[in-house]
């Protein structure tokens, strides 16, 4: 499948990843165009029989700075709205209905829906020059939005409300820390190791990644009086599958499996 071309990301594929990058210079500011091409490529990369995990980058200084304040200066209510409904929600639901893994691979900055772009995704990768922020407060004078739905079940309402109503900035190191990314590497060795993560677990069954990613989130929200039942029917459905006899049998033999994804 032939790479396609973008204005404002660049879009490969290689050994299984799809990578997708924003490419917006200076600071991969977001608008609404830059939003419906990162939806296209993520629909793309999970309809690519090809690609195994989907890596999310940046390029420049940055993942990005947020929402272009230029793009949206002029916008009333209802102009946000419809804005907001593309680049929150929908980001969001893509994002959450793939069939694939997704890493976020981020350095410099990242800021307000930058951040919902890294932290929606499965993992997250940081150089150690990274940092996180949500000056939205200052800098609109409104709320943050869907960040606090997202930052209140990462590190809970405390430290969420310190975030967004300071505006301060949050180090790769200390994200790491709270449980808000999932490791931060040296800068140099950003994309190898994102690359090198993707390798890994492209190596397992696409079917039982894309079964075990629709687990988490049908988990995320669930009473636990609902979550047996629901466990025990997601790995003893599995058992059923093709991958999982090749994967027992494989097992056995002492070979590498040979995916069917089904």
């Amino acid at each position: 499948m032939p790479n396609p071309s973008y204005s404002s990301l660049l879009y490969e594929v290689a050994d299984q990843t799809a990578k997708i990058i924003l490419d917006r210079p200076p600071a991969n500011l977001i608008n609404r165009d830059m939003t419906l091409e990162f939806h296209a490529a993520l629909r793309m990369a999970d309809n690519d029989p090809a690609v195994r995990v989907i890596i999310v980058a940046g390029n420049g200084k940055g993942l990005s700075g947020g929402v272009d304040l230029n793009y949206i200066e002029n916008f009333d209510s209802k102009a946000m709205k419809e804005f907001l409904d593309i680049f929150y929600v929908d980001t969001v639901n893509i994002v959450r209905e793939l069939s694939k893994p997704i890493i976020a691979a981020v350095h410099g900055y990242a800021r307000e829906g930058a951040c919902t772009l890294a932290f929606a995704c499965d993992i997250i990768i940081a150089a150690v020059d990274a940092d996180f922020g949500y000056p939205g407060v200052a800098n609109l004078a409104a709320p943050p939005g869907m960040h606090v739905w997202i930052l209140q079940r990462l590190i809970g309402r405390m430290k969420t409300a310190e975030l967004i109503f300071t505006g301060k900035s949050l180090s790769a190191e200390k994200a790491e820390h709270m449980g808000l990314i999932t490791k931060v590497v040296d800068a140099n060795s950003l994309m190898s190791e994102a690359e090198e993560m993707a390798a890994e677990i492209a190596e397992m069954s696409p079917l039982a990644l894309k079964r075990t990613r629709d687990l988490l989130y049908q988990m995320e929200d669930m009473d636990f009086q609902q979550v047996p039942e629901v466990a025990v029917e997601a790995l003893s459905s599995a058992f059923d599958t093709e991958d999982s006899k090749e994967a027992r049998k494989a097992f056995i033999e002492k070979r590498k499996p040979n995916w069917k994804g089904k």
